[in-house]
């Protein structure tokens, strides 16, 4: 039976004002009542939370969706080292570890007159990832599952291929985890994608294409009806324009692309401060060891040398609002440890290249790059680096769904990614290393080993299994060993998730600064935000 998990107080409280947003027309009366929260971000790329690829669709995922398990909220922070129940109330497993039974908790309704949550949902949600449905993207993490079967509608067992030591950690709502409703999405088909269906604290009402998405608080959430009214989430791709809103007062919160040293200034300056969570994201290059010239490891060893981590990392979050990373796995995240990668040496780069038979260095035509968020800055730094040891790289900057699809059809030697996963290494060595995971448009596969590597697959295998947590952080140190002497991953910076937020109109009680165990995602719980007049 699962044990409870003690939470110490937690509070979040976020002050909106209910005169309507500032510098815009007077809303109605009716309007002005609401309790309304602003928040500028992007337009998700879709609100199916099994599909989508960006922080921003994870992050608005998180209002209208739950999962089985969730974080843990321990000394006011949110915590990825355990998990408390959420829509399971309770769990056994079997003694060889292989079976689990989870009674659901009863009465939870979805949105929209979807009826009760049962363990046909539960079974529906996992099974599209792992069957690989069009569009889900983190099926991998399902792998480990054998079988799903309803004993009744509030309980089901789960049959592993064999004992997963983070099983629990896997039902978090968070990607893969997120309940929907079987019967939405039958019905809906492919417009679920912008007609949601879950369980969480606000339901989806409306999306105006390129102007903002409204949710609005479900009251028969079985945690209690969110204090609330509605999220406007407003498309704003541009940072200086999200900062202008924050400014009048028209938004609250917001999501940047990229909280640069201007960006943290600017928010400085209009007395607004940035909230940092940590594990967060790592900016990373990712060499694709089967793609000419780069299969030659002196190559990829000479890519290595003539980028300057340390500049670009103070080049774009100068001081405290990054790290340089220090492994392909980030701090925080289960089985971390402390690598060493070629250090910063032009001349050193060359020698390599020219060894490897490129004594004139050579050209990379039609190197795609998003627009969008870290990636044109950070590629364009190392660009002018790279260029200085011979290497050019002919940029060819694309939006950021064009930039997805070309890079899992191999068409970048190496590529530039960035992004958060479950916190344990397994799941991040998974999606990123595992032979299973290497893009193959021929077939359909749009795994994210852009590496193309097939180093680690015994590793992670012996991880998965592995109950003494001893020897499992062992495997996965090993794990990184390799990664960094076969030289098929350059991790760039490890960089926190950062919200700016007006203190005058939002307030949380976490503490500004990032930890290695408080969940970035600070606003994960979104029925606990308070709105006070």
């Amino acid at each position: 039976m699962a044990r409870p998990i003690r939470l110490c107080l937690f509070v979040f409280v976020v002050l909106v004002s209910v005169l309507g947003v500032v510098g815009l027309v007077a809303p109605p009366a009716a309007e002005a009542q609401k309790k309304i929260l602003n928040i500028a971000a992007k337009e998700p790329d879709t609100l199916d939370p099994h599909s989508s690829t960006l922080g921003q669709s994870q992050a608005i995922s998180r209002f209208m969706f739950r999962g089985l398990t969730r974080f843990a909220i321990k000394d006011g922070k949110v915590t990825t080292a355990e998990v408390e129940p959420d829509l399971a109330e309770s769990w056994t497993l079997s003694p060889e570890g292989t079976i689990w039974t989870l009674k659901l908790r009863k009465g939870v309704q979805f949105h929209k007159g979807y009826g009760e949550l049962t363990a046909e949902d539960v079974k529906f949600s996992f099974e599209r990832q792992i069957n690989k449905a069009p569009g889900t993207r983190y099926g991998v993490n399902l792998d480990v599952i054998k079988s799903i079967e309803v004993v009744n509608p509030y309980t089901l067992q789960i049959a592993l291929k064999s004992f997963d030591p983070i099983f629990l950690l896997r039902m978090v709502g968070y990607q893969n985890g997120y309940i929907i409703s079987k019967k939405a999405a039958e019905k809906l088909g492919d417009q679920f994608k912008w007609s949601p269906v879950g369980t969480g604290p606000f339901y989806f009402e409306r999306h105006s294409p390129r102007d903002k998405i409204v949710l609005k608080a479900f009251d028969k959430f079985y945690g209690g009806r969110p204090q609330i009214d509605e999220v406007h989430w407003y498309d704003v791709p541009e940072d200086a324009t999200k900062l202008i809103g924050l400014e009048k007062g028209t938004f609250d919160l917001l999501y940047p692309e990229a909280v640069t040293a201007d960006f943290a200034d600017q928010v400085k300056k209009m007395g607004a401060v940035i909230d940092r969570r940590g594990p967060g994201g790592q900016e990373r290059f990712y060499i694709n060891m089967t793609k000419p010239p780069f299969d030659d490891i002196r190559v990829r060893k000479a890519f290595m040398h003539a980028i300057d981590r340390k500049a670009i990392k103070e080049t774009m979050y100068p001081g405290g609002l990054a790290r340089v990373a220090t492994s392909c796995v980030p701090p925080g995240y289960f089985g971390h440890i402390p690598m060493e990668f070629p250090e910063h040496n032009p001349e050193l780069a060359k020698k390599l290249l020219a060894e490897a038979g490129h004594p004139n260095g050579f050209t990379i035509k039609n190197y795609f790059i998003s627009k969008s968020f870290f990636y044109p800055k950070v590629l364009t730094l190392a660009q002018e680096q790279l260029r200085k040891v011979g290497i050019i790289v002919e940029l060819q900057v694309v939006d950021h769904a064009t930039f997805h699809e070309n890079i899992r059809k191999n068409l970048d030697p190496f590529v530039l990614y960035g992004g958060t996963r479950i916190t344990d290494a397994d799941p991040w060595l998974s999606l990123f290393f595992d032979s299973k995971e290497i893009p193959d448009p021929a077939t359909g596969n749009n795994g994210t080993n852009f590496a193309h590597y097939r180093g680690i697959d015994d590793l992670l295998t012996a991880g998965r299994v592995e109950r003494d947590v001893k020897k499992r952080a062992t495997i996965y140190h090993e794990a990184q060993k390799r990664i960094q002497k076969d030289l098929v991953c350059l991790p760039i910076s490890d960089v926190p998730g950062q919200w700016a937020r007006n203190p005058k109109r939002v307030s949380t009680p976490f503490d500004p600064e990032y930890g290695e165990f408080s969940l970035h995602y600070s606003y994960n719980y979104p029925e606990l935000l308070k709105v006070l007049k």
